[in-house]
């Protein structure tokens, strides 16, 4: 049991009482599991207990349930004191026939003879009796009712699903003494328990995804590890560092097939079917819709309403107010319908825009209703010309309010027009700007790829081209081959299709120059002028925001953000970065390496900046992994020795940081002559902290003065708020300038990112007279973005300037908890104490020097000690008593 504390409380509390405790709940809900639990504790306390299965494999004539009292009282006769009751289960055996249900007086036998095993578990308290699934029970009131007439403490689990059963004599509830409701569990309670379920790491999104998927199902813990298991066993989860993650992110989990909920929605035959793929395809679906449905369909429309009334009773449907119907739970369509839910949901839509269009219906359909059934019916509707001009005009109604929407009818519209109509220049010229400004990129791709099929390259190749192009960036699908085709050859797409092309190799650096070449002929308002203001993080600096540049080239009006694919997966990703909401970026970066291609400009940088987080939360392996992914061409060369420089210092290799940081220092100006703006992408981050390494290495003036001119010289060249600041903190650490380093502070508080906020407060408390408030909040930071190994090094400049580090209450710091080292780092920490060498330690430990080596390295960045010495003198002044475990 997991999460039911309470509840099992509450049915402890009858123990030795005689009452009736029902236990209810949905399926799943692990009432089962609950009784075995009490089953378990209670047959501790001494003898006397009985668990009775109920099942459908009961006789329905035996009412009372006497054969599974028998089979219970049979299997529970190490747990009946004295001796077996030999007679009255002969007895009780003898008389369950249905000839004794026949007769009153038999029947009044049988049900004394019950009375009478049952009777036998007393003694000097009241026998136990647990009955399981009590609803599957002939009669669930009357197979209690002689345990209950003994004076038993009887518990039993009972099913409520919403689905109409058989008429029962009584219900359970009316007369039960108490009633123990097992609801959902709350979100962290389902997530600990999926945890322990899967029995390895699990990826961060895989519970927030099974929860949307299930709906009010995902507190159910039943569903929630079957659902789970389903997703094992069809190989839809895929180990990925040391993770297991969704192989597909954007297709959800699926019910199990044999779920209760998919086996109700089953037993409602091809309407029950029907009317779930209806309802999960279209915008809006109600019971005024019904009659049409039913029209269309052939199906009697009281048989459809009673089946919707089935549906909406088991859960499968939610009715609201103004008898609007959906779906609550995702995950049940995929299950009922595998692989065919889109091509029914097509065939019922195509069914209903026939019969709106035969005009048998009075009064008149809604002409709204009519383009949703057209436009979702896709091609399976035949070619309908005569509904061009009504979709059309609906469209352009609807796009000032509803421009999605609007969208789908033009795309309706351009499906139905006959060959050469000139209508289609128009439904495109409206449509494909739409599809931008909306940022629905798949449907771009579609549209495009139908215009080139049923129109060839048409009259404006060139934009043609570039929408082509612009899709493939923001889906991470290249330009299709019949699509590449039909447009390569012709002067006008060339710098469009070059650049769709170079963008998924790696090595295509995204130039403002090539991307206005590219897409500049869509902007509405005729070509973009090169306004980049110093300051502007939008393509200026140091930066790589793919999504600002393209909305630069296109115009704000005209360019719509994405919200799904790999641009807007790095625009999250950058967003949580700089907020400091860095929990979610691994995960994010995970779902986006499995997504695929791997190769854009998009995936080295997610790369990179999980590295980054990797190893400014001290997770040094995956942070090595991650790098490794970008390879040697990655084409941000620049940010790629910034990464690489946190994963070197961090693991105690300060020289390899600093070898590295000028040797990319050095190289930066041929880097960004061959590369372009992608060339020098986190300049400014890398010199930062190429400072930063030279003044924890003893702040020498030669080398700040050199890394303070490289900034100066970068801004000058490229601007940018990021330079900017670098320039203010290299000034402020090489010439000891403090008014420099709160001008940075000022500037990264009004729109730097956290961890950039973080290291200004560094600078300023390194010079200040007080550096208390700095180093606090530097701290405060540290914090929110996770991970103690920053919170570590900042605690102990803190110790080294004689300010007291504040306590941390968070429970994650290495400096206040006992956990900070893992088992095999604390006693290798001792043995250091004991001033053993590797070897030493290795032989006494019986591991190899090289997972000494790395243990120490761990060691070292968490406690803040510099040296083995360092450490040692540590140990034995019980510094470090926190961080060693006891022996």
């Amino acid at each position: 049991m997991y999460g039911r504390d309470a509840e099992l409380s509450a049915v402890d509390e009858v123990s030795g009482r005689p009452v009736l405790l029902l236990v209810r709940g949905q399926p799943g809900m692990g009432k089962t599991t609950l009784l075995r639990e009490v089953h378990r504790t209670w047959r501790t306390r001494g003898p006397g207990i009985v668990r009775i299965h109920c099942s459908a494999a009961i006789p329905r004539w035996d009412l009372f349930g006497a054969r599974a009292v028998l089979k219970a009282f049979r299997n529970a006769f190490p747990d009946i004191r004295d001796s077996p009751p030999a007679e009255p289960m002969a007895a009780v055996n003898r008389l369950c026939r249905p000839e004794s249900y026949g007769s009153a007086r038999a029947r009044s036998a049988l049900f004394a003879e019950l009375v009478r095993l049952f009777a036998h578990l007393g003694g000097s308290a009241p026998g136990a009796v647990l009955i399981d699934d009590v609803h599957a029970a002939p009669d669930p009131a009357l197979i209690v009712a002689a345990a209950h007439r003994v004076g038993c403490t009887v518990v039993a689990t009972y099913r409520e699903d919403g689905w109409a059963g058989p008429a029962r004599s009584a219900s359970l509830s009316t007369f039960a003494d108490r009633v123990v409701d097992l609801g959902p569990l709350p979100d962290h309670r389902i997530d600990d328990l999926l945890a322990r379920g899967a029995r390895e790491p699990l990826d961060e999104a895989v519970a927030p995804a099974l929860r949307a998927a299930l709906g009010p199902l995902a507190g159910n813990p039943g569903t929630v590890l079957n659902t789970f298991e389903a997703l094992r066993r069809d190989g839809r989860l895929v180990r990925f560092q040391g993770r297991l993650c969704l192989r597909d992110p954007a297709t959800g989990p699926v019910l199990p097939v044999d779920h209760a909920l998919v086996r109700r929605v089953t037993e409602c035959g091809d309407t029950g079917g029907r009317l779930l793929a209806l309802t999960a395809s279209a915008g809006r679906f109600a019971m005024d819709d019904l009659p049409d449905f039913a029209a269309a369909t052939g199906h009697e429309l009281a048989a459809c309403g009673r089946t919707v009334d089935r549906l909406v009773a088991v859960g499968a449907l939610f009715c609201d107010d103004h008898g609007v119907l959906r779906i609550p739970c995702p995950a049940l369509v995929p299950a009922v319908l595998p692989g065919t839910a889109r091509d029914l949901a097509a065939e019922v839509h195509r069914a209903l825009a026939e019969h709106l269009l035969r005009g048998d219906r009075t009064p008149p359909p809604d002409p709204t209703a009519l383009a949703e059934h057209i436009a979702f019916a896709g091609s399976v509707l035949p070619a309908t010309p005569s509904v061009v001009p009504l979709l059309e005009h609906l469209a352009t109604r609807a796009l000032p309010a509803c421009p999605a929407r609007a969208a789908r009818w033009y795309r309706a519209a351009l499906r139905h027009c006959e060959p050469g109509d000139p209508a289609r220049s128009r439904l495109l010229a409206a449509l494909l700007p739409l599809l931008v400004r909306t940022g629905d990129y798949a449907g771009l791709a579609e549209a495009v790829a139908e215009e080139v099929r049923c129109d060839g390259v048409g009259h404006e190749p060139g934009k043609a081209a570039a929408y082509a192009a612009l899709a493939a960036v923001h889906t991470g699908r290249p330009v299709p081959g019949p699509v590449h085709e039909a447009l390569a050859g012709d002067p006008a797409a060339d710098a469009a299709l070059e650049f769709a092309a170079r963008w998924f190799t790696g090595r295509a650096p995204l130039r403002a120059s090539e991307a206005g070449a590219a897409f500049g002929c869509l902007r509405l308002d005729g070509p973009a002028e090169d306004d980049t203001a110093e300051g502007d993080d939008d393509g200026a600096g140091d930066r790589f925001d793919p999504v600002a540049l393209i909305r630069n080239v296109l115009g704000t009006a005209a360019y719509g953000e994405p919200v799904g694919g790999p641009l807007a997966a790095h625009a999250r990703i950058m967003r949580d970065y700089l907020g400091g909401n860095w929990a979610g970026i691994p995960s994010e970066a995970r779902a986006l390496e499995l997504a695929g291609p791997s190769q854009t400009p998009v995936d080295h940088a997610v790369r990179l900046i999980a590295a980054e987080v990797h190893s400014a939360l001290g997770d040094f392996e995956r942070s090595a992994a991650w790098l490794e992914l970008t390879g040697d061409d990655c084409p941000f060369p620049a940010l790629r020795v910034w990464a690489a420089m946190g994963l070197a210092y961090r693991s105690g290799d300060w020289e390899r940081a600093r070898k590295l940081g000028w040797s990319s220092c050095e190289g930066s100006a041929e880097q960004a002559d061959r590369a372009g703006e992608a060339g020098v992408v986190g300049i400014g981050r890398l010199l930062v902290r190429l400072a930063f390494v030279e003044w924890q290495a003893g702040g020498r003036q030669e080398p700040l003065t050199r890394v303070r001119a490289e900034a100066e010289r970068w801004y000058a060249r490229l601007g940018g708020t990021g330079l900017r600041a670098a320039v203010l903190i290299t000034r402020a650490l090489a010439e000891h300038d403090v008014d420099s380093a709160h001008k940075a502070v000022d500037l990264l508080r009004e729109c730097g990112g956290r961890s950039e906020l973080m290291r200004a407060c560094m600078t300023v408390a390194f010079l200040a007279d007080d550096p208390r408030p700095w180093f606090h909040e530097a701290h405060e930071i540290a914090r929110g973005l996770g991970g103690g190994l920053q919170r570590t090094t900042i605690t102990e400049s803190m110790r080294a300037s004689g300010v007291t580090p504040p306590t941390d209450h968070s429970g994650h710091s290495g400096r206040t908890g006992p956990a900070a080292l893992s088992g095999l780092e604390g006693r290798i920490t001792a043995l250091v104490g004991r001033g053993l060498t590797n070897r030493q330690i290795a032989r006494e430990l019986g591991v190899s020097e090289k997972t000494v080596e790395n243990n120490l390295t761990q060691v070292f960045a968490k406690t803040g000690c510099r040296s083995r010495l360092d450490l040692a003198l540590a140990v034995m002044e019980g510094r470090l008593a926190a961080f060693v475990p006891r022996s």
